[in-house]
């Protein structure tokens, strides 16, 4: 028996949308696990040539938790995936844990965690027009390695951390295990509690850094002197300058995963396809997180371009249609898996890890950047600085 029924959620989106038998499986045996225990958040998937016949359905985990209200300030959140590690961007500690541990939750609700020391990130400055949270986050990456935080807390604070909407907040704290965290923070605020307005009615209580709080270290940024970056292969930490790579030849671009497929992030890449009024040299997949950005892309009109969606702006540029909610070929997958490196290119991406055969192919090489970054690559068929487009 599971410890409450109602405090577990259990999200399919790993290895969705393919043929391989034993993919397929684990959705099943989870389906019937869910069943028998009377799971009340289970967000099922069985028709999988139509993934709007699933109303259930929502796609990448850690975007789909955020969107249904699962993410609440001050609460402890543990997830079967790294990534659980976003929703720190509401003031929760989250955290991702192996299946062992898992069991051990399912079954008594409780886990052993040490409590980890605290690296804060003072981050102040304007944001200039043309860098997203992906640059924040490889910034701080490459300053500290990809070990530099090895079971520690990574909190932001600064005046560009709070003019950052939640969207690019959990960009922020999807990334500190790139760095080795054991969690990232953003503490609560307006920002945090107007989200969360329309979606859970559960009551919250915030926790925050007082003022005799402990810092392990503290990191100074101003962002406004900040350019946009790459985190060359094969490792998040090995960062330069997009304009650095300029002459870096790439074969294809992907703007999706819990790191790069938000609605937010598909806005920006329109953005800098509207602005340019040019085609893709390469070709450019789209991976929506979650059933609800699939319904942005098709329905939000883009800012400044007379009524356009997203998905028409894609469709002007020349890219791929956008493909079924998951987390795609972020991670590989079975050899069918939509935009799967499936022989050695060199890919732009706006996901969150490049070590050799992350994407598929071992010999792949993919460059990490924000969807600014990967847009405007695609439009050059180079790794190219989003301000040969934004200025």
């Amino acid at each position: 028996m599971v410890w409450d029924r109602e405090k577990i959620v259990i999200i399919p989106d790993h290895y969705i949308f393919t043929s391989d038998e034993r993919a397929n499986r684990n959705v099943d045996i989870l389906r019937d696990f869910c069943t028998e225990q009377n799971i009340k958040y289970f967000y099922d998937i069985k028709d999988l040539s139509n993934f709007k016949a699933n109303p259930d359905y929502k796609g990448v985990c850690h975007v789909a938790l955020a969107q249904e209200g699962h993410c609440r300030p001050g609460e402890v959140l543990l997830g079967t995936d790294s990534h659980t590690c976003t929703a720190g961007a509401f003031g929760q500690f989250a955290t991702g844990i192996g299946n062992t541990d898992a069991g051990f939750v399912l079954g008594t609700g409780k886990l052993l965690l040490k409590v980890p020391p605290t690296l804060r990130f003072v981050m102040d400055g304007e944001m200039p027009d043309y860098l997203l949270a992906k640059d924040l986050i490889l910034q701080i990456i490459g300053e500290i390695s990809v070990s530099g935080a090895t079971y520690k807390a990574m909190e932001f604070v600064g005046s560009t951390v709070e003019s950052l909407s939640m969207e690019e907040r959990m960009t922020l704290c999807n990334m500190v295990v790139e760095a080795g965290g054991k969690n990232g923070i953003v503490p609560a605020d307006s920002t945090t509690y107007k989200y969360l307005e329309d979606k859970t009615s559960v009551p919250y209580e915030p926790v925050y850094s007082d003022d005799k709080a402990r810092f392990l270290s503290e990191y100074r940024f101003d962002i406004s002197k900040l350019e946009p970056l790459v985190a060359k292969p094969h490792s998040p930490d090995n960062r330069a300058l997009a304009r650095e790579c300029k002459d870096v030849k790439i074969d294809r671009v992907y703007i999706g995963s819990c790191t790069g497929g938000k609605t937010e992030d598909f806005m920006a890449a329109a953005k800098v396809f509207l602005a340019s009024g040019k085609k893709v040299k390469v070709p450019t997949f789209l991976v929506p997180a979650t059933q609800k950005v699939w319904m942005d892309v098709y329905s939000l009109p883009v800012p400044g371009s007379g009524g356009k969606t997203c998905s028409q702006i894609f469709e002007e540029a020349g890219c791929d249609t956008p493909a079924s909610p998951s987390c795609g070929a972020c991670l590989g997958g079975p050899k069918d898996t939509y935009a799967r490196l499936n022989e050695p290119k060199v890919c732009v991406s706006t996901t969150n890890r490049n070590f050799p055969g992350r994407m598929g192919h071992k010999e792949g090489e993919i460059y990490l950047a924000s969807p600014y970054t990967a847009a405007a690559s695609a439009l050059t068929g180079y790794v190219t600085d989003p301000r040969e487009f934004l200025q």
